[in-house]
Parts: structure tokens; C-alpha cells; sequence
């Protein structure tokens, strides 16, 4: 595949080894960590939500862990070499 570039958000990652194992930890990790700090979150959340403080805390997740999976993935990427 000729002039196919890096991802969009991707720097070159040249003669590193990069992987997609990289991005899949990343996120195992990422959604194992918010599995277990949820009812934390929620919790907190509760004093001014009440009862849709774990509706919000869902979505609030759900818009967090791939963002920051991709964070984690890129340092661990570039922290390689």
C-alpha cells in the first residue's frame, strides 16, 4: 500500500515497534480502572445529581476511557525507543 500515512492523530512511528497491543492494553486498562471507580464516581456525583448520578457517571465514562486510552497508547508509543 503505497502513500498510505500514520492514522489521523498518529505521528510517524518510524524504525520504533509499535503495535496495536499497545492501544488495546491501553484501553483494557483504561475500562478496568472506570469499571472499578465508578460507583466512586457516582457516589460523589450523587449530592448534586441524586438519582442520575450513575446514568451520568455511564456516560461521562463512556466519552472518558477512549480518550484517554489513546493518550495512554500514544506516551507508551512515544516513551519507547
Amino acid at each position: 500500500m503505497v502513500g498510505v500515512g500514520p492514522l489521523p492523530g498518529r505521528s510517524e512511528v518510524g524504525a520504533r515497534n509499535f503495535s496495536p497491543w499497545t492501544d488495546r492494553g491501553s484501553l483494557f486498562l483504561s475500562v478496568v480502572a472506570a469499571v472499578l471507580a465508578a460507583s466512586e464516581i457516582s457516589s460523589f456525583l450523587e449530592r448534586w445529581l441524586g438519582g442520575r448520578a450513575m446514568t451520568a457517571t455511564v456516560c461521562g465514562l463512556v466519552i472518558l476511557v477512549p480518550l484517554l486510552a489513546t493518550s495512554l497508547g500514544k506516551l507508551v508509543v512515544r516513551l519507547q525507543t
